[in-house]
């Protein structure tokens, strides 16, 4: 009996704990970088000098996200400087071949410029389980509390979580502009718009200066 006893509260714990991680996993948000691509062609010394733009309609969204990359090179990777377009461009961001003029005459010799591609759901079932749980109740019979196991059945459920996308392409500013660098970042559940956009722009910068992009 007392075997029986062990293995079931073993059983339980287990179960918890199994539950209890993916629920943990399942609740917290996690950025990486996909579609990664690099020209290997581009042999140079890290750019000098970078515009940011975040395509957004919203202008206060825009200057949020600049900004967030601004900072994220500036506190890291101070051998870069970072300027976010919304100082030469106030109102919307014009065409590329005002950018890229606008750019040259101002001394940059990069542009980054971040979008948003999407954001969608998807679903996960989580199945249910069965724990073998004790039951105490006093018996007349033998003048006594007695305690019985019993099997309980914990239903499944549907979690449901969010992915945001958000891809940025670092282009150089000589000739007509080449494409160096693309990646996508995929962030699941954002807590916050601050939070994700802190954690994209970070993630972005590291890796822009571990392949020698940025410094």
């Amino acid at each position: 009996m007392k075997s029986k006893k062990v293995a079931a509260a073993f059983e339980a714990i287990s179960i918890l704990a199994a539950t209890v991680s993916l629920m943990f996993v399942g609740g917290c948000g996690s950025t990486q970088l996909v579609n990664l691509w690099k020209d290997s062609s581009y042999q140079t010394a890290p750019l000098k000098k970078i515009m940011i733009i975040a395509m957004r309609k919203d202008q206060l969204n825009r200057r949020m996200w600049e900004d967030a990359f601004v900072t994220a090179l500036k506190e890291d990777h101070a051998g870069t400087v970072a300027v976010p377009s919304y100082q030469l461009f106030p109102q919307d961001v014009p065409e590329p071949p005002v950018v890229q003029e606008k750019a040259k005459e101002e001394g940059f010799d990069g542009v980054l410029i971040v979008a948003r591609v999407e954001q969608d759901s998807f679903q996960t079932d989580v199945p249910g389980y069965t724990t073998s749980e004790p039951f105490t109740v006093y018996s007349h019979k033998w003048g006594a509390y007695l305690t019985h196991y019993e099997n309980v059945y914990h239903p499944g459920y549907t979690e449901t979580q969010t992915v945001a996308s958000v891809r940025t392409d670092l282009l150089v500013v000589q000739g007509e502009g080449q494409l160096v660098w693309s990646a996508t970042s995929e962030h699941v559940d954002p807590s916050s718009s601050d939070q994700f956009r802190s954690s994209v722009s970070d993630l972005v910068m590291d890796k822009l200066a571990k392949e020698g992009l940025v410094k």
